[in-house]
Protein backbone atom coordinates (compact mmCIF):
# COMPACT_ATOMS: atom_id res chain seq x y z
CA UNK A 1 0.00 0.00 0.00
CA UNK A 2 1.25 3.35 -1.11
CA UNK A 3 2.26 5.75 1.80
CA UNK A 4 0.20 8.27 3.43
CA UNK A 5 0.74 11.38 2.40
CA UNK A 6 -1.16 13.54 4.83
CA UNK A 7 -3.56 12.39 7.48
CA UNK A 8 -5.80 14.70 9.21
CA UNK A 9 -7.59 13.98 12.81
CA UNK A 10 -10.41 15.26 14.28
CA UNK A 11 -10.05 18.61 12.24
CA UNK A 12 -12.50 21.47 13.58
CA UNK A 13 -12.82 24.52 12.15
CA UNK A 14 -15.39 26.82 13.45
CA UNK A 15 -15.98 30.54 13.10
CA UNK A 16 -17.69 33.05 15.53
CA UNK A 17 -21.26 34.50 14.40
CA UNK A 18 -21.94 36.29 17.81
CA UNK A 19 -19.85 38.36 20.26
CA UNK A 20 -20.76 40.07 23.28
CA UNK A 21 -19.78 43.43 24.14
CA UNK A 22 -16.12 42.83 25.04
CA UNK A 23 -15.65 41.27 21.87
CA UNK A 24 -15.63 37.54 23.27
CA UNK A 25 -17.19 35.25 21.27
CA UNK A 26 -20.76 33.51 22.09
CA UNK A 27 -21.75 31.42 19.91
CA UNK A 28 -20.11 29.69 16.33
CA UNK A 29 -20.82 28.41 13.27
CA UNK A 30 -18.91 24.96 12.37
CA UNK A 31 -17.69 24.66 9.38
CA UNK A 32 -16.09 21.17 9.79
CA UNK A 33 -16.44 18.73 12.37
CA UNK A 34 -14.03 15.89 13.28
CA UNK A 35 -12.52 15.44 9.89
CA UNK A 36 -10.61 12.01 9.73
CA UNK A 37 -8.66 11.37 6.66
CA UNK A 38 -5.73 9.79 4.94
CA UNK A 39 -4.68 10.53 1.29
CA UNK A 40 -1.66 8.50 -0.13
CA UNK A 41 0.32 8.98 -2.78
CA UNK A 42 -0.68 8.68 -6.23
CA UNK A 43 -3.95 8.11 -5.35
CA UNK A 44 -7.06 11.25 -5.87
CA UNK A 45 -9.14 11.42 -2.81
CA UNK A 46 -12.69 12.85 -4.16
CA UNK A 47 -14.87 15.40 -1.45
CA UNK A 48 -18.00 15.43 -1.90
CA UNK A 49 -20.93 17.59 -0.88
CA UNK A 50 -23.77 20.13 -0.85
CA UNK A 51 -22.94 23.74 -1.42
CA UNK A 52 -22.25 25.40 2.27
CA UNK A 53 -21.03 21.85 3.79
CA UNK A 54 -17.25 23.39 4.26
CA UNK A 55 -15.58 21.74 1.45
CA UNK A 56 -14.07 25.13 0.62
CA UNK A 57 -12.96 25.68 4.44
CA UNK A 58 -11.24 21.72 4.00
CA UNK A 59 -9.34 23.29 0.64
CA UNK A 60 -8.02 26.08 3.12
CA UNK A 61 -6.86 24.11 5.84
CA UNK A 62 -5.02 21.77 3.38
CA UNK A 63 -3.45 24.73 1.96
CA UNK A 64 -2.62 26.49 4.97
CA UNK A 65 -4.82 29.68 4.64
CA UNK A 66 -7.11 28.24 7.74
CA UNK A 67 -6.60 27.22 10.91
CA UNK A 68 -8.05 24.22 12.26
CA UNK A 69 -10.01 25.15 15.77
CA UNK A 70 -9.01 21.04 16.93
CA UNK A 71 -7.26 18.44 16.00
CA UNK A 72 -4.28 17.78 13.55
CA UNK A 73 -2.83 18.37 10.42
CA UNK A 74 0.20 15.68 9.48
CA UNK A 75 2.49 15.61 6.77
CA UNK A 76 4.79 13.16 5.37
CA UNK A 77 7.55 14.82 3.66
CA UNK A 78 11.36 15.07 4.17
CA UNK A 79 10.76 19.23 2.86
CA UNK A 80 9.97 20.54 6.61
CA UNK A 81 7.14 22.04 4.84
CA UNK A 82 4.19 20.60 2.61
CA UNK A 83 4.46 21.98 -0.93
CA UNK A 84 0.32 21.93 -1.74
CA UNK A 85 -0.87 23.50 -5.02
CA UNK A 86 -4.13 24.00 -6.00
CA UNK A 87 -6.04 24.59 -9.66
CA UNK A 88 -9.12 26.99 -8.94
CA UNK A 89 -13.16 26.35 -10.29
CA UNK A 90 -12.53 29.26 -12.57
CA UNK A 91 -9.26 29.38 -14.58
CA UNK A 92 -9.77 33.24 -16.54
CA UNK A 93 -10.08 34.45 -12.96
CA UNK A 94 -7.35 32.56 -11.23
CA UNK A 95 -4.58 34.09 -13.82
CA UNK A 96 -2.82 36.58 -13.47
CA UNK A 97 -3.74 38.53 -17.10
CA UNK A 98 -1.02 41.54 -16.76
CA UNK A 99 1.65 38.19 -16.85
CA UNK A 100 2.60 36.10 -19.95
CA UNK A 101 1.82 32.63 -19.49
CA UNK A 102 5.83 31.59 -19.79
CA UNK A 103 6.21 33.99 -16.09
CA UNK A 104 2.24 32.67 -14.60
CA UNK A 105 3.64 29.06 -14.97
CA UNK A 106 6.82 29.63 -13.67
CA UNK A 107 5.44 31.80 -10.74
CA UNK A 108 6.15 28.53 -7.85
CA UNK A 109 9.86 28.35 -8.98
CA UNK A 110 10.43 32.31 -9.05
CA UNK A 111 8.89 32.50 -5.26
CA UNK A 112 11.55 29.40 -4.69
CA UNK A 113 14.11 31.50 -5.78
CA UNK A 114 14.67 30.35 -9.28
CA UNK A 115 15.03 33.81 -11.06
CA UNK A 116 17.00 33.07 -14.66
CA UNK A 117 14.64 33.98 -17.23
CA UNK A 118 16.27 31.28 -19.40
CA UNK A 119 15.88 28.30 -17.28
CA UNK A 120 12.34 29.46 -16.44
CA UNK A 121 11.49 29.89 -20.07
CA UNK A 122 12.51 26.46 -20.27
CA UNK A 123 11.11 24.86 -17.82
CA UNK A 124 7.58 26.78 -18.79
CA UNK A 125 7.85 24.95 -22.28
CA UNK A 126 8.66 21.94 -20.89
CA UNK A 127 5.81 21.73 -18.39
CA UNK A 128 3.37 23.84 -21.24
CA UNK A 129 4.07 20.62 -23.41
CA UNK A 130 3.34 18.08 -20.69
CA UNK A 131 -0.33 19.98 -20.44
CA UNK A 132 -0.92 20.03 -24.13
CA UNK A 133 0.07 23.68 -25.17
CA UNK A 134 2.67 24.65 -27.79
CA UNK A 135 5.67 26.71 -26.58
CA UNK A 136 5.22 29.09 -29.45
CA UNK A 137 2.22 30.50 -27.17
CA UNK A 138 4.38 31.38 -24.01
CA UNK A 139 4.36 35.16 -24.31
CA UNK A 140 0.80 35.18 -24.78
CA UNK A 141 -1.87 36.70 -21.62
CA UNK A 142 -4.25 34.59 -20.48
CA UNK A 143 -7.22 36.51 -22.07
CA UNK A 144 -6.01 35.39 -25.76
CA UNK A 145 -6.83 31.39 -24.65
CA UNK A 146 -9.96 29.09 -24.34
CA UNK A 147 -11.29 28.47 -20.97
CA UNK A 148 -9.87 24.77 -21.51
CA UNK A 149 -6.27 26.44 -22.10
CA UNK A 150 -6.16 28.72 -19.58
CA UNK A 151 -7.21 25.66 -17.04
CA UNK A 152 -3.93 23.62 -18.49
CA UNK A 153 -1.87 26.71 -17.94
CA UNK A 154 -3.55 26.62 -14.65
CA UNK A 155 -2.54 22.76 -14.03
CA UNK A 156 1.10 23.42 -15.65
CA UNK A 157 1.53 26.39 -12.70
CA UNK A 158 0.65 23.40 -10.08
CA UNK A 159 3.03 21.21 -11.31
CA UNK A 160 6.01 23.89 -11.08
CA UNK A 161 7.23 23.43 -7.86
CA UNK A 162 6.84 19.70 -7.89
CA UNK A 163 4.16 19.31 -5.02
CA UNK A 164 3.07 17.16 -2.88
CA UNK A 165 -0.33 17.15 -3.10
CA UNK A 166 -2.58 19.20 -5.71
CA UNK A 167 -5.67 20.34 -4.47
CA UNK A 168 -8.53 20.58 -7.58
CA UNK A 169 -11.16 22.49 -6.31
CA UNK A 170 -13.87 21.52 -9.41
CA UNK A 171 -11.62 22.07 -12.14
CA UNK A 172 -14.30 21.62 -14.81
CA UNK A 173 -17.52 23.21 -13.46
CA UNK A 174 -16.62 26.34 -15.65
CA UNK A 175 -16.05 24.43 -19.01
CA UNK A 176 -17.90 23.02 -21.76
CA UNK A 177 -19.38 19.63 -21.29
CA UNK A 178 -16.51 18.57 -24.44
CA UNK A 179 -13.68 20.34 -22.72
CA UNK A 180 -14.34 18.73 -19.04
CA UNK A 181 -13.54 15.08 -20.35
CA UNK A 182 -10.50 16.35 -21.76
CA UNK A 183 -9.29 18.05 -18.70
CA UNK A 184 -10.33 14.62 -16.38
CA UNK A 185 -8.41 12.89 -18.81
CA UNK A 186 -5.61 15.20 -18.94
CA UNK A 187 -5.23 14.76 -15.07
CA UNK A 188 -5.09 11.76 -14.89
CA UNK A 189 -2.24 11.17 -17.20
CA UNK A 190 -0.63 13.31 -15.60
CA UNK A 191 -1.14 11.24 -12.45
CA UNK A 192 0.14 8.33 -13.97
CA UNK A 193 2.97 9.88 -15.52
CA UNK A 194 4.26 11.73 -12.40
CA UNK A 195 2.36 9.51 -9.13
CA UNK A 196 0.63 12.98 -8.52
CA UNK A 197 -1.56 13.00 -5.37
CA UNK A 198 -5.01 14.34 -5.74
CA UNK A 199 -7.71 16.07 -3.33
CA UNK A 200 -10.57 17.08 -6.00
CA UNK A 201 -13.41 18.73 -4.30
Amino acid sequence: MPEAVLTLDDIHVRFPVKRNWRGQAQSWAHALNGVDLTVRRGETLGVVGESGCGKTTLAQVLMGLQQPSQGQLRWNNDRGQPNVQIVFQDPQSSLDPRLPVWKIITEPSYVKGEAQESAMRARAARLAEQVGLSPDYLNRYPHEFSGGQRQRIAIARALASDPDVIVLDEPTSALDISVQAQIINLLFTLQRKHQLTYILI
